[in-house]
């Protein structure tokens, strides 16, 4: 009795098309939903990662004048520069900053050099090295930190764990991580 009612009802159904755009829409708008949030994602990575790089130049040709406004340091300056250039799309507790001199292009990221007494491929600890930076220990990057003086190389670094716009996303990625990095020569002032 059960299985001639569905037969019937099946026989009544067939060929009616009441209700299909109904049907497509239900499986097809949140699909194009997903896209267009994940489009709007992706553009958004985008431009923070671009306003973020143009922001790392921007303070690195301000860094290599050496100027100064009265009642700021310049450190100060470089984060008001970035803050500014980034249209508020980056939270500046996140961001951080890394200002780190050389004396030479070449030297940047490079080891303190050391004499590799035991032939080992890598500094061992009571080695003797050269301290480029003064600090009283081997470090696998010779800069200091800072913004340098005349004539210095400076390397800007700046990172941002930029999070998602609308958290749909999120268990996918959390965050994506950014960075801007420009080296600069400063002039002689």
């Amino acid at each position: 009795m059960m299985v001639r009612a569905g037969i019937r009802l099946l026989r009544k159904v067939k060929g009616r098309e009441d209700g299909a755009a109904a049907v497509e829409a239900a499986l097809g708008l949140p699909l194009l939903l997903a896209m267009i949030v994940g489009v709007l994602e992706v553009t958004n990575i985008y431009f923070v990662a671009a306003s973020l790089e143009n922001s790392v130049l921007r303070a690195s040709r301000f860094g290599i004048t050496g100027s100064i406004d009265e009642g700021s340091t310049r450190e100060e300056q470089v984060r008001e520069i970035i803050a500014e250039q980034t249209f508020g799309r980056v939270d500046m507790d996140a961001v951080q900053i890394e200002t780190l001199v050389y004396e030479q292009f070449g030297d940047i990221g490079e080891p303190e050099p050391y004499t590799d007494q035991n032939e080992s491929g890598s500094y061992e600890f009571g080695e003797p090295f050269t301290d480029v930076n003064g600090n009283g220990q081997w470090d696998d990057d010779m800069a200091t930190a800072g913004l340098g003086e005349a004539g210095d190389i400076v390397l800007y670094r700046v990172s941002y764990a930029a999070p998602s716009m609308t958290g749909l996303f999120d268990w996918a990625t959390r965050q994506v991580n950014l960075s801007a990095t420009v080296a600069v020569r400063n002039e002689p002032y």
